[in-house]
């Protein structure tokens, strides 16, 4: 894990996540109407805004990486979905993008919003 959190800092283009204006580890909570209206609770690995967009980020240390967004696990869409539906309401008025780092390979994946969107509407919830 050493090597891969290493690898993770020294990587350039990974530097904008570490900048000084980024946050860490941002609790959030906020209704999600997909799910009901119910309350969702999670912490955000990173945060990254610009004058109209927010960048939420989320660490992954899966020990397989997908080639793809659309290859994703679909429990790791709906949780960028709700992350990304709950920032929208939290900073309206901006774009709301959604990616994960693959801690195995040092890279980020940018997933489209539609993806993330479709998963967390396709949630069931009893």
């Amino acid at each position: 894990m050493l090597a891969e959190a290493s690898e993770v800092l020294a990587t350039p283009a990974l530097a904008f996540l570490f900048a000084q204006d980024s946050l860490a580890e941002v609790t959030i909570s906020a209704p999600v109407e997909a799910l009901s209206g119910r309350r969702i609770h999670g912490i955000v690995d990173r945060l990254i805004f610009s004058n109209d967009k927010v960048l939420i980020v989320d660490f992954k240390t899966n020990a397989a990486v997908p080639e793809s967004p659309e290859a994703c696990p679909e429990g790791l869409l709906r949780q960028m979905g709700a992350y990304a539906h709950a920032l929208q309401q939290i900073y309206p008025g901006r774009q709301v993008e959604t990616a994960l780092l693959w801690t195995r390979t040092a890279t980020l994946m940018r997933l489209p919003h539609d993806l993330v969107t479709d998963a967390l509407h396709n949630t069931h919830i009893s």
